[in-house]
């Protein structure tokens, strides 16, 4: 039967409820038609049956023809149905599973093709409680999605404060390490410092004073290292009625040497500059260089002066005391409170000075402050003194 006597078959048999091409086909041909109950209840509701006695129904008169439906095409039907269009094809993907009995396929495809659609109010319900279907899973799921993302959030704080958690041990671990490197560190010093004090006192014990062709004394507590080293001695030893004590340590410093004349207490700071280097430069303040190049000892001037405050400390004896500073080549200086001569002048340069002082050291002063140094008795009492 062709689908233009569609209407016809409808108006015969005067239905509400739409049934499928294939039911009315078989039901004008006579053939027994299995309805479901659904289908069957939704004919005899359709008001086109009307209930006579009981179990008993009959066609009703006719009436006013049902409204036809509505039409609507993608995006009207979604504004009804209150979601968006892409949202609408899920729902109608879904419905294909939940309500077969539509052919939500083909109400798809019309759709999508831009054509409109005749929607009757049983589809439009069906399709309405697809949609609340839809937003009940669609917030199921993010809320799913939100926890899931919370015990994500969860877990990588975890695994930070565990990571925090090693990372402070390691700190501490190696905070251990320092402190127990700079303990051995410090440990080894002390030992060290110790091993030089007994070989200090080791190679004062064994040393012996020495007469000098001058008049003089002298007790070497260390050999020459350095040809200026060599130079000093030599010079030393020239000087008269003078007791000269080289290498000495007081406390943890070593004095270069020390010079005990009639006129006072010479403190000599020996360094080895070549003649060849070119002019020292010792100012008043600041960095000390040779031709412009800075000296290995940056301000020798309160090098020397510091261990002349300690002598004076250790000793605490009133007496003249003269800071002197020695280099093998030319120096020139600012003020006066630092001598600098040659190396090799460093005799002429004390003695002149010592020489010039109203004030004389007495025997007993001289070996006082050589009790004070911790070396050996002199052979005999100083004289010239």
């Amino acid at each position: 039967m062709p689908h233009s006597s569609m209407p016809a078959v409808a108006e015969i048999l005067r239905l509400r409820a739409p049934l499928s091409l294939q039911v009315l086909r078989a039901a004008l041909k006579g053939k027994r038609v299995l309805l479901t109950e659904e289908e069957l209840l939704g004919m005899l509701n359709s008001g086109g049956f009307v209930e006579g006695p009981p179990g008993q129904w009959s066609l009703a008169p006719a009436s006013t023809a049902a409204p036809a439906p509505a039409r609507f095409n993608q995006a009207s039907l979604a504004s009804r149905v209150g979601v968006e269009s892409d949202v609408l094809v899920k729902v109608l993907d879904a419905l294909v599973t939940d309500h077969p009995e539509v052919n939500w396929g083909a109400l798809r495809d019309r759709l999508e093709s831009g054509a409109d659609v005749a929607v009757s109010d049983r589809t439009l319900g069906l399709l309405e409680e697809g949609v609340r279907r839809f937003e009940v899973a669609r917030l199921r799921a993010e809320k799913q999605q939100a926890e899931e993302r919370a015990r994500e959030a969860e877990r990588r704080r975890e695994l930070q404060q565990l990571a925090e958690s090693e990372v402070a041990m390691l700190r501490a671990e190696l905070d251990d390490e320092r402190r127990r490197a700079h303990d051995a560190a410090v440990e080894r010093d002390r030992l060290r410092q110790e091993a030089e004090k007994l070989m200090a006192l080791k190679e004062q014990e064994t040393a012996s004073w020495a007469a000098t062709a001058a008049g003089g004394w002298m007790l070497d507590l260390g050999a020459p290292e350095t040809f200026g080293e060599e130079k000093l001695r030599q010079a030393l030893g020239q000087l008269e009625s003078a007791l000269v004590v080289l290498n000495v340590s007081i406390g943890s410093r070593e004095l270069e040497a020390v010079v005990v004349h009639p006129g006072g207490v010479a403190v000599i700071e020996q360094h080895d500059i070549p003649s060849t280097a070119g002019m020292v430069e010792v100012p008043a303040a600041g960095a000390a260089s040779v031709d412009g190049r800075p000296l290995e000892v940056a301000d020798p001037r309160a090098d020397v002066l510091a261990a002349v405050r300690l002598l004076q400390k250790t000793a605490s004896l009133d007496l003249a005391y003269l800071p002197v500073l020695a280099f093998q080549g030319p120096a020139e200086a600012e003020g006066e409170d630092v001598l600098v001569c040659l190396t090799g002048e460093v005799d002429l340069a004390v003695d002149d000075m010592l020489h010039s002082q109203s004030s004389r050291a007495s025997p007993e002063a001289a070996v006082a402050l050589l009790a004070k140094l911790g070396v050996p008795e002199l052979p005999q009492a100083p004289s010239g003194f």
